[in-house]
């Protein structure tokens, strides 16, 4: 099927990297990450270099930093391997009844980086990452947690659940699951047939400001507000209502006006009905204003990194609003609608220094979140 790789990722060779650099236990990392699920090991390997460059690493949370996991069912994959062990007579590690959880990547993540406040996880479908990137401002916000380390984990799905979305008409997944038009994630393009499964994991250190500049951190840019809203629906279809709630919630609990934002990194997922939804909500909210803002789908560059990718994304749009560009809208030859200025093949400068980041999910479940940086 259609999707991309990690066989290039090798974990210990990240290991080995801090631990030249004095900021961690080599031996200690080892241990936990021994015989965890893959993707544990890509959890840790992001917490490591959020950490770092937010400068906790070799120092440690402690009590006044929490945990906040992006994502459900993650283990997919390790559960079948395991139950075909079983079914063949085999024996499976005595940790394995931990090692599926969901929890257990908190757990690793909080013996890997001495954080000892608040930690779960949540499951919001797509819109895992957005979810839980909300939730950290709201604990930043109330002083619950001074600092939260976010992880948009990667889920490793077995053949069950690749089938699962082919059935629905959801993925895109290749020849023996449907067929896929010229093989791409073509987001807002009228050659769009569904997504593609990307392979990542974003990682984010979420702080109040005064406490980031008391230590000398550097602050790479600010989450100004958002929201999280749902459909009333338990189906897989999006709705207009709900997307242009989120975005109009998220402006208003942001402070800024729709004029402010010249830049939305969309779901865009190249679902042909999800694409044209989230364009609808877009003019819904933007109206008279798109002539004046750009839109792009990190998709078009990734594929669809599932419950990760709100935090993947909100990590790109940081770095495109810090970088002065707009990233390409890959594949996108035939727009699906004229009045959205999408970015085109090619990256575009941007001076602008906010932007928006949609993140929706199966089960009407639609997050929105305002992003800026300091110029």
């Amino acid at each position: 099927g259609l999707e991309a790789s990690l066989s290039g990722f090798d974990w210990e060779a990240e290991v080995e990297a801090m631990g030249e650099a004095g900021l961690i236990s080599v031996r200690g990392v080892r241990r936990v990450l021994r015989k965890v699920p893959a993707s544990v090991r890509l959890s840790a390997c992001v917490g490591m270099e959020a950490m770092r460059q937010a400068g906790f690493l070799g120092s440690g949370g402690g009590e006044g930093m929490g945990i906040i996991v992006a994502g459900s069912n993650l283990h997919q994959e390790f559960l079948v391997e395991n139950a075909r062990k079983v079914e063949g007579g085999g024996s499976i590690d005595p940790r394995y009844a931990l090692s599926f959880l969901d929890t257990h990547q908190v757990g690793c993540l909080s013996e890997l980086f001495s954080i000892l406040g608040m930690g779960y996880t949540v499951g919001g479908a797509s819109a895992s990452g957005g979810v839980a990137l909300y939730q950290a401002l709201q604990w930043v916000r109330s002083g619950v947690m001074g600092s939260c380390l976010v992880v948009g984990a990667s889920p490793d799905y077995s053949v069950l659940e690749r089938e699962g979305f082919s059935v629905l008409g959801a993925a895109c997944l290749g020849e023996g699951y449907g067929g896929c038009p010229g093989g791409a994630s073509r987001p807002f393009d009228r050659g769009h047939a569904g997504f593609v499964l990307g392979r990542g994991c974003g990682g984010m250190v979420v702080e109040a400001r005064d406490l980031a500049m008391a230590r000398g951190a550097e602050v790479l840019g600010e989450i100004l507000g958002g929201a999280v809203v749902l459909d009333g629906n338990h189906l897989s279809d999006p709705s207009v209502r709900g997307e242009s709630r989120a975005m109009r919630e998220a402006l208003m609990d942001a402070g800024v006006g729709a004029g402010e934002v010249g830049y939305i990194n969309a779901h865009g997922t190249s679902s042909p009905l999800g694409d044209a939804v989230e364009c609808e909500a877009i003019k819904a909210v933007f109206g008279g204003l798109l002539g004046g803002m750009w839109v792009n789908a990190s998709k078009s560059l990734l594929g669809h990194c599932m419950s990760a990718a709100g935090v993947v994304e909100g990590v790109g749009v940081l770095v495109q609003l810090r970088g002065g560009f707009l990233h390409p809208n890959l594949n996108l030859e035939d727009p699906i609608d004229e009045e959205v200025r999408f970015v085109g093949s090619e990256a575009v400068g941007y001076s602008g220094c906010l932007g928006m980041s949609n993140s929706f999910g199966f089960g009407g479940i639609n997050s929105s979140l305002v992003m800026g940086v300091e110029r």
